[in-house]
């Protein structure tokens, strides 16, 4: 089923690059580049490397506060060489309103991380941003360096997105190695 469903995803995709080549010709320049770049066979392999990292970018871009994540898994995996449906498939991790939790989270780990290095910090603590929530106001901040706390929120996002990139690149990698020796013991169990 694993074989046939591959099958069936390259016969897609050879339509979809076809499909997408002969509308290439109808578009200016900048298209005609982004286009033949962006369906370039390399990017949509089914392998094991292009796909965990793929992964690894989707996730990464899927906890950043940017709007339109799944452009920057894109453009990530262009950069990189990864699978750009996986890509898209793990940028969409995110739910709607992911970002609201998101952000704290991520100013908090920075916080914390700056705090356990010993580097000086903005002094903001989870009552006043509690408090800033509840009352949909800045009013609890007033008097913090809001340069240092950006810094903060900044390192906790690229911590962040790192590790879940790193943590979903590992996962993918064992997952398909595992798939490969189970596959493998069964095609022996069954000679």
């Amino acid at each position: 089923t694993l074989r046939r469903m591959e099958h069936r995803y390259r016969q897609l995709m050879r339509k979809v690059r076809l499909y997408l080549l002969t509308e290439v010709r109808k578009k200016s320049w900048a298209s005609k580049f982004l286009s033949a770049r962006v369906f370039d066979p390399v990017y949509w392999s089914w392998n094991r490397q292009s796909v965990a990292t793929g992964a690894a970018w989707g996730a990464a871009a899927a906890i950043a506060p940017l709007p339109m994540q799944s452009l920057w898994g894109v453009f990530a995996s262009l950069w990189r060489k990864g699978n750009i449906p996986v890509a898209i498939l793990m940028a969409w991790l995110s739910p709607p309103g992911f970002t609201f939790f998101a952000i704290p989270a991520q100013w908090w780990l920075g916080w914390f991380l700056f705090s356990l290095v010993g580097l000086p910090t903005s002094g903001a603590n989870w009552q006043m941003l509690k408090t800033g929530v509840q009352q949909w106001s800045w009013a609890p901040f007033d008097g913090l360096s809001i340069g240092m706390v950006s810094l903060e929120f900044l390192t906790g996002w690229i911590v962040s997105s790192v590790v879940l990139g790193c943590l979903c690149y590992g996962l993918v990698q064992l997952g398909w190695g595992i798939g490969h020796f189970l596959r493998s013991r069964r095609k022996a169990a069954g000679k």
